[in-house]
């Protein structure tokens, strides 16, 4: 028998002989071990309406919306909460907390706002806001409430840091400069403030053997970036292929192609590398640009022409989508082409295109023979009639 069972029996002979602040004790116990243990949070707000603790209901009630995934309801009951101890600083955060997770983003910044109105140095609900701040794309909020806690917290380093990417993002590289902590975020902006040679000297000083794996990761990149500052082009291509292994591509890395290749001017390869970064930042349709300009470059390579099938497949737009298939398929009677192309061409009508393309077309005999009997037949009901 595990540890939650034993105490699940425990705290259910406790509940039954009522003694349920003890029961209540045990039951608080199981959910910081397992906080969705279904059992454990319904008697735990079970308890608190025997108790007649209307609050602590509530917030229980709560709990048990949040584990059956019904947001709502738990908004709902932690406002009940509220209502009765508007200033309870737990409850307040979990409601700005629950506004968050049903993707209500100005009522949880409502709410941190009035944690941080109660304590200015509450470091919690100063990251939750910088984080919602950015979400809603208002960066100079983000730094308004970054500065205060910094004013508040000035030798806590992940606040310097916090404070130190924002100022990056508000390209104030200076500021950003004089409140950052982390060595490797000073040499993203000293590179990014085209101050090559101290970040140069820095990335000489970086033991790669002690970072963890997010930080190579942007060592990699951080190399990479002091090699294209540097106009080592191929170099930092080489850097970027060897991040593309460890890490598989992203974002970054195909815009940092796409940069190195634009200085070597190949349009095409820019143009690729560009799509591919757009199309994994779901900005699909300035991907089908990028990708559109490679295809003027080269109107016979096989992955752009994919590429664009498929953007546009996605986007509705079937025949734009089916002239790039029959593209695809001219280049070397590809087998996902000469499928598609098939099924797109049956599924119009369109008969002979769609066996052209190797699709089976099942052609329906007439039975000529039963036509002829059931005319005879009808006629000889008639004829008794």
């Amino acid at each position: 028998m595990s540890n939650l069972e034993i105490l699940h029996q425990k705290a259910a002979s406790l509940y039954e002989e009522k003694e349920l602040k003890d029961a209540l004790k045990i039951y608080e116990d199981i959910i910081k071990i397992n906080p969705a243990d279904e059992v454990a949070l319904s008697c735990v707000m079970d308890i608190y309406l025997e108790l007649d603790d209307k609050f602590n209901y509530y917030l229980a009630r709560a709990n048990v919306n949040i584990a059956s995934g019904k947001i709502e309801y738990a908004i709902n009951d932690t406002k009940k909460a509220l209502d009765i101890n508007i200033d309870d600083i737990d409850a307040r955060r979990k409601l700005a907390r629950l506004y968050k997770i049903d993707g209500k983003n100005l009522k949880s910044i409502d709410e941190f706002l009035k944690l941080l109105a109660f304590d200015e140095a509450d470091l919690d609900a100063a990251f939750e806001l910088v984080d919602l701040y950015m979400k809603e794309d208002s960066l100079e909020s983000a730094i308004s409430i970054a500065k205060k806690a910094y004013e508040m917290n000035q030798d806590n380093p992940n606040v310097k840091n916090m404070l130190a990417q924002l100022y990056f993002k508000a390209d104030d590289y200076s500021a950003a400069l004089e409140v950052v902590e982390d060595e490797l975020l000073k040499i993203k902006i000293l590179l990014q403030d085209n101050k090559n040679q101290e970040a140069d000297e820095l990335l000489k000083k970086v033991d790669v053997n002690k970072l963890n794996d997010l930080q190579k990761r942007n060592y990699r990149i951080l190399k990479a970036q002091q090699l294209y500052n540097n106009k080592k082009y191929d170099e930092a291509l080489c850097e970027i292929e060897n991040y593309v292994k460890e890490n598989g591509p992203d974002p970054v890395s195909f815009q940092m192609k796409a940069l190195i290749f634009e200085e070597k001017n190949d349009e095409f390869s820019a143009s690729l590398n560009w799509g591919f970064c757009k199309k994994l930042r779901g900005k699909f349709d300035e991907a089908i640009v990028e990708f559109t300009n490679a295809y003027h470059k080269n109107p016979t390579d096989k992955t752009v022409l994919i590429e664009l099938a498929n953007l546009y497949q996605n986007n509705k737009e079937r025949f734009v989508a089916i002239e790039f298939w029959e593209k695809v398929y001219a280049l070397d009677k590809d087998e996902q082409a000469r499928e598609i192309l098939a099924e797109f061409y049956y599924s119009e009508g369109n008969f002979d295109k769609a066996e052209q393309y190797g699709k089976a077309i099942e052609k329906k005999e007439e039975n000529i023979e039963g036509v002829i009997d059931k005319i005879m037949a009808f006629f000889q009901k008639k004829d008794k009639l």
